[in-house]
């Protein structure tokens, strides 16, 4: 399906408008930012109470550092997590080559006896002055 003459420009037009009243409204929402002391204080404290946890937790972990099986693991983890982005993108290039003229393809396999199903949606992303709208 064609769009019809102008069309595109006319909806850019709407967009733009809709946009700009957008901003209106986000700049007359600033005016009603949220202002306490108490608040700044429970925020402050949750801050230092996230440093404290941080901090404890680290502690924790650097006992685990001098154990062989636990720096094996998180060699293995930084291992596959790299190998299984490697072939998600092989497996996402592929998958862009089979029924490429559907907007949404199910497939169903069976993997060492485990029911898979993969769904492949083609997506259309629009970008104006570069930047994506969603």
């Amino acid at each position: 399906m064609t769009p019809k003459p102008n069309q595109i420009e006319t909806l850019l037009q709407k967009l733009m408008q809709i946009k700009e009243k957008l901003g209106d409204a986000k700049a007359v929402l600033k005016h009603y930012k949220i202002k306490s002391e108490r608040l700044n204080d429970l925020m402050k404290a949750k801050k230092e109470l996230a440093e404290q946890v941080a901090e404890e937790k680290d502690r924790i972990e650097s006992e685990y550092y001098s154990d062989p099986d636990f720096e094996k693991a998180k060699n293995d983890e930084l291992t596959y997590k790299n190998e299984s982005k490697e072939m998600t993108a092989e497996l996402k290039q592929l998958m862009a080559q089979v029924n490429s003229d559907q907007l949404v393809s199910t497939y169903d396999y069976n993997i060492k006896g485990e029911k898979l199903k993969m769904q492949v949606e083609r997506t259309v992303k629009v970008y104006i002055n570069g930047k994506e709208e969603r």
